[in-house]
């Protein structure tokens, strides 16, 4: 039997389980509502723990995960370190960043690059610029509903589609998600030779904070590839090309709720110039090169982020739509562990379903999933609040020594 998954969204989970399925025989189709890989600016550059590199492992072919450790960074040292906003250090914690005090193996990685990878293969199944909004069961067939009008049908609805999940809104309509008060304005500067001089050492070799007096908070780290992306990919796989992308500072400017970031309406209308207007003259009078970076950083990369996260719902019936990823346990980035959690979904969800020899097995092979991805997946948003619990003290015992 040839199971046909449909998959709403092509984000790094939602292309970890059709690859997975792809590579096991399984027909799929995915949809992705932005109309290019490019378009999503939803992050730059992330940490692969080794939870998530043992799902990447398990969901490409070998040439692909070859592919992203030539095009990763070795971060199995990262750890964290707070300053004031000129720089000044303050201590060093010993938390890693995935929020465990056990070295573990890490990878840095440009999202986008991992999302090319991710996408190699898949071109035919990937379908750009066709939004889910909604869906209808039979007992043997899901149909989905696009935001065109259009329909297409299926054995498994997988909704992959983030925090704002139609697929969820349809499936458990009952579940909220909560607004936790904290927004971070990111922002992208490429490192020029001029500004990589000038900035301090910390923020090349491991995750820097620093706290200013008015209650702003910064996150800055450096991206570097490690050999560039169109050599790294004709020496692996002739058949993939990578756009080379040039090496950054990514930079986060957060608050606690309740701070300077506490108007949520004011965040959600300004536009990409206005927040990198902001971020500008919030950083005057920070380290001179803190507040270079961020005046150099291009403004349509700027944006803002709500953090939100979901509550654990009782088990639900399960049938022939499921959930994976910040669609069912969104999470705080404290700790670094949201996508890594959706890829550990995406492997465990591709397993239960090329063990179906029969139509019959289809939804005990969801109902398993289900069983056990709401056992890790709410454990790991439990995590993710207490690493922000932890990680917010902290940052409250430093702006106290700032104000000094």
């Amino acid at each position: 039997m040839t199971l046909r998954v449909l998959i709403a969204g092509a984000g790094v989970g939602g292309l970890a389980l059709a690859q997975a399925l792809r590579k096991a025989g399984l027909a799929v189709t995915v949809f992705e509502r932005t109309p290019t890989v490019r378009a999503d600016r939803r992050g730059y550059r992330i940490n692969i723990n080794r939870v998530g590199g043992d799902a990447l492992a398990a969901c490409l072919p070998k040439e692909l995960f070859r592919l992203y450790l030539a095009t990763s960074n070795d971060e199995a040292r990262a750890r964290v370190a707070v300053f004031d906003h000129r720089m000044h250090p303050l201590y060093a914690t010993d938390v890693g960043i995935d929020g465990t005090a056990t070295p573990r193996d890490h990878t840095g990685v440009n999202r986008l690059t991992l999302r090319q990878i991710m996408l190699a293969g898949l071109e035919r199944e990937v379908r750009f610029g066709q939004e889910v909004v909604g869906f209808e069961q039979t007992p043997d067939r899901v149909r989905v509903l696009l935001a065109d009008g259009s329909t297409a049908e299926g054995d498994l609805l997988v909704g992959a589609d983030g925090v704002g999940s139609a697929v969820r809104a349809g499936l458990l309509p009952d579940v909220r998600t909560r607004d936790t008060g904290v927004r971070c304005l990111w922002g992208r500067t490429t490192l020029s030779p001029a500004l990589r001089d000038g900035l301090p050492a910390p923020l090349f070799d491991r995750v820097a904070v620093t706290v200013a007096p008015h209650g702003h908070i910064g996150i800055w780290g450096a991206y570097r590839a490690r050999r560039p992306h169109a050599e790294a990919a004709a020496a692996v796989t002739p058949a993939v090309s990578l756009e080379q992308e040039p090496d950054y500072l990514m930079w986060v400017l957060s608050g606690e709720p309740g701070g300077p970031f506490a108007h949520e309406e004011q965040w959600r209308t300004a536009s990409p110039a206005q927040l990198h207007r902001y971020a500008a003259d919030a950083t005057t009078g920070w380290h001179p090169a803190l507040h270079q970076a961020v005046r150099e950083a291009a403004p349509e990369d700027c944006f803002v982020q709500n953090v939100r996260v979901a509550d654990q719902p009782p088990a639900w019936p399960a049938g022939r739509v499921t959930l994976l990823g910040d669609a069912i346990h969104p999470m705080s980035p404290a700790g670094g562990t949201g996508a890594n959690t959706a890829l550990r979904d995406a492997a465990a969800l591709a397993d239960k379903l090329t063990a179906v020899r029969h139509p019959a097995g289809l939804v005990s092979a969801v109902d398993a999933y289900e069983t056990e991805m709401r056992r890790y997946g709410f454990a790991a948003v439990a995590e993710s609040l207490h690493y922000g619990e932890r990680f917010a003290q902290a940052i409250r015992r430093a702006g106290k020594e700032t104000q000094r």
